[in-house]
Protein backbone atom coordinates (compact mmCIF):
# COMPACT_ATOMS: atom_id res chain seq x y z
CA UNK A 1 0.00 0.00 0.00
CA UNK A 2 1.39 3.54 -0.92
CA UNK A 3 1.81 5.94 1.70
CA UNK A 4 1.67 9.20 2.22
CA UNK A 5 4.33 10.90 4.59
CA UNK A 6 3.09 13.18 7.77
CA UNK A 7 5.37 16.75 6.94
CA UNK A 8 6.51 19.24 4.27
CA UNK A 9 4.00 17.26 1.45
CA UNK A 10 1.54 16.91 3.73
CA UNK A 11 1.46 20.95 4.76
CA UNK A 12 2.43 21.99 1.29
CA UNK A 13 -0.91 20.20 0.21
CA UNK A 14 -2.80 21.78 2.85
CA UNK A 15 -4.19 24.99 3.96
CA UNK A 16 -1.78 27.21 5.39
CA UNK A 17 -2.25 26.59 8.93
CA UNK A 18 -1.02 23.03 8.01
CA UNK A 19 -4.31 21.67 8.45
CA UNK A 20 -5.46 19.20 5.27
CA UNK A 21 -9.31 19.23 4.23
CA UNK A 22 -11.11 16.37 5.09
CA UNK A 23 -12.08 15.88 1.20
CA UNK A 24 -8.84 16.00 0.10
CA UNK A 25 -7.99 13.05 2.61
CA UNK A 26 -10.73 11.01 1.28
CA UNK A 27 -9.82 11.37 -2.34
CA UNK A 28 -6.41 10.34 -1.42
CA UNK A 29 -7.33 7.56 0.27
CA UNK A 30 -9.81 6.67 -2.11
CA UNK A 31 -7.65 7.15 -4.95
CA UNK A 32 -4.72 4.79 -3.15
CA UNK A 33 -7.40 2.05 -2.15
CA UNK A 34 -8.00 2.20 -6.11
CA UNK A 35 -4.24 2.03 -7.60
CA UNK A 36 -3.64 -0.29 -4.77
CA UNK A 37 -6.60 -2.58 -5.89
CA UNK A 38 -5.94 -2.27 -9.94
CA UNK A 39 -2.15 -3.31 -9.42
CA UNK A 40 -2.70 -6.53 -7.31
CA UNK A 41 -5.92 -7.47 -9.64
CA UNK A 42 -3.56 -6.67 -12.66
CA UNK A 43 -1.25 -9.39 -10.39
CA UNK A 44 -3.54 -11.93 -10.17
CA UNK A 45 -3.80 -11.69 -14.10
CA UNK A 46 -7.50 -9.59 -14.77
CA UNK A 47 -5.34 -7.37 -17.20
CA UNK A 48 -5.91 -4.06 -17.95
CA UNK A 49 -9.08 -2.68 -16.12
CA UNK A 50 -10.44 0.46 -15.53
CA UNK A 51 -12.02 2.07 -12.84
CA UNK A 52 -15.21 2.79 -14.51
CA UNK A 53 -15.44 -1.16 -14.76
CA UNK A 54 -16.09 -1.22 -11.41
CA UNK A 55 -18.84 1.07 -11.21
CA UNK A 56 -20.71 -0.78 -13.82
CA UNK A 57 -20.35 -4.47 -12.12
CA UNK A 58 -21.60 -3.02 -9.05
CA UNK A 59 -24.62 -1.68 -10.49
CA UNK A 60 -25.35 -5.05 -12.19
CA UNK A 61 -25.00 -6.87 -9.43
CA UNK A 62 -28.19 -7.01 -8.21
CA UNK A 63 -29.18 -7.84 -11.19
CA UNK A 64 -29.30 -7.23 -15.53
CA UNK A 65 -30.39 -3.72 -16.18
CA UNK A 66 -30.77 -2.38 -19.57
CA UNK A 67 -27.71 -0.45 -21.14
CA UNK A 68 -30.00 2.97 -20.47
CA UNK A 69 -30.63 2.31 -17.10
CA UNK A 70 -26.70 1.61 -16.35
CA UNK A 71 -25.48 4.81 -17.79
CA UNK A 72 -28.19 6.81 -16.31
CA UNK A 73 -27.06 5.26 -12.73
CA UNK A 74 -23.50 6.10 -13.54
CA UNK A 75 -24.15 9.66 -14.81
CA UNK A 76 -23.20 8.46 -18.55
CA UNK A 77 -24.33 9.10 -21.85
CA UNK A 78 -26.32 6.64 -24.08
CA UNK A 79 -22.71 6.53 -26.09
CA UNK A 80 -20.96 6.33 -22.97
CA UNK A 81 -22.57 3.81 -21.60
CA UNK A 82 -22.76 1.89 -24.89
CA UNK A 83 -19.21 2.09 -25.27
CA UNK A 84 -18.77 0.96 -21.83
CA UNK A 85 -20.89 -2.05 -22.23
CA UNK A 86 -18.89 -2.91 -25.50
CA UNK A 87 -15.57 -3.03 -23.83
CA UNK A 88 -17.01 -4.62 -20.43
CA UNK A 89 -19.05 -7.42 -23.42
CA UNK A 90 -15.46 -8.18 -25.10
CA UNK A 91 -14.04 -8.31 -21.61
CA UNK A 92 -16.04 -11.36 -20.84
CA UNK A 93 -17.50 -9.72 -17.67
CA UNK A 94 -21.13 -8.80 -18.88
CA UNK A 95 -23.40 -10.15 -21.36
CA UNK A 96 -26.46 -8.70 -23.73
CA UNK A 97 -29.41 -10.51 -22.83
CA UNK A 98 -32.62 -10.18 -26.03
CA UNK A 99 -35.71 -8.77 -24.10
CA UNK A 100 -38.63 -10.57 -24.78
CA UNK A 101 -41.05 -7.12 -25.40
CA UNK A 102 -38.62 -5.01 -26.87
CA UNK A 103 -35.84 -6.08 -29.09
CA UNK A 104 -34.51 -2.46 -29.05
CA UNK A 105 -34.05 -3.44 -24.88
CA UNK A 106 -31.14 -5.08 -24.57
CA UNK A 107 -30.18 -5.53 -21.06
CA UNK A 108 -27.23 -6.16 -19.48
CA UNK A 109 -25.92 -8.63 -16.82
CA UNK A 110 -22.63 -10.12 -15.53
CA UNK A 111 -20.92 -12.96 -16.72
CA UNK A 112 -19.72 -15.35 -14.06
CA UNK A 113 -16.23 -13.81 -14.94
CA UNK A 114 -18.04 -10.20 -14.03
CA UNK A 115 -18.86 -12.24 -10.80
CA UNK A 116 -15.13 -13.40 -10.43
CA UNK A 117 -13.82 -9.89 -10.48
CA UNK A 118 -16.17 -8.31 -8.12
CA UNK A 119 -15.34 -11.34 -5.45
CA UNK A 120 -11.37 -11.44 -6.34
CA UNK A 121 -11.64 -7.32 -5.99
CA UNK A 122 -13.73 -7.59 -2.27
CA UNK A 123 -11.18 -9.97 -1.29
CA UNK A 124 -8.26 -7.56 -2.12
CA UNK A 125 -9.70 -4.50 -0.25
CA UNK A 126 -10.50 -6.76 2.70
CA UNK A 127 -6.43 -6.97 2.64
CA UNK A 128 -6.05 -3.08 1.61
CA UNK A 129 -8.49 -2.50 5.28
CA UNK A 130 -5.91 -5.18 7.20
CA UNK A 131 -3.38 -3.04 6.22
CA UNK A 132 -5.36 0.48 7.18
CA UNK A 133 -6.20 -1.71 10.29
CA UNK A 134 -2.20 -2.49 10.93
CA UNK A 135 -1.52 1.24 11.17
CA UNK A 136 -4.42 2.18 13.14
CA UNK A 137 -5.85 -0.20 15.13
CA UNK A 138 -9.00 -2.20 14.08
CA UNK A 139 -10.94 -0.73 16.65
CA UNK A 140 -10.28 2.55 14.63
CA UNK A 141 -10.72 1.60 11.31
CA UNK A 142 -14.79 -0.35 12.98
CA UNK A 143 -15.10 3.20 14.06
CA UNK A 144 -14.35 4.98 10.69
CA UNK A 145 -16.18 2.31 8.64
CA UNK A 146 -19.59 3.36 11.40
CA UNK A 147 -18.87 6.97 11.09
CA UNK A 148 -18.81 7.07 7.25
CA UNK A 149 -21.89 5.00 7.14
CA UNK A 150 -23.24 7.57 9.07
CA UNK A 151 -22.41 10.70 7.59
CA UNK A 152 -22.89 9.63 4.06
CA UNK A 153 -26.58 7.34 4.67
CA UNK A 154 -29.68 8.78 3.36
CA UNK A 155 -32.82 9.66 5.30
CA UNK A 156 -34.01 6.18 4.99
CA UNK A 157 -30.74 4.70 6.80
CA UNK A 158 -29.85 3.31 3.13
CA UNK A 159 -26.60 4.18 1.63
CA UNK A 160 -26.46 5.80 -1.92
CA UNK A 161 -25.18 3.95 -5.08
CA UNK A 162 -21.78 3.74 -5.95
CA UNK A 163 -21.36 6.47 -8.49
CA UNK A 164 -17.85 7.38 -10.14
CA UNK A 165 -17.23 11.08 -10.25
CA UNK A 166 -16.87 12.45 -14.21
Amino acid sequence: MGSVSIGKSVNQAGAADGSLPLARLLAIAYRQLITDLHAELAEQGWGELRPAYGFALLTLRPGPLPGSELGAALGMTKQASSKLVDALVAAGYVRRLTSRGDARVRPVELTERGQALLVASEDIYHSLEGQWAAIIGPDRLAALREDLVAVVSQADGELPPVRPLW
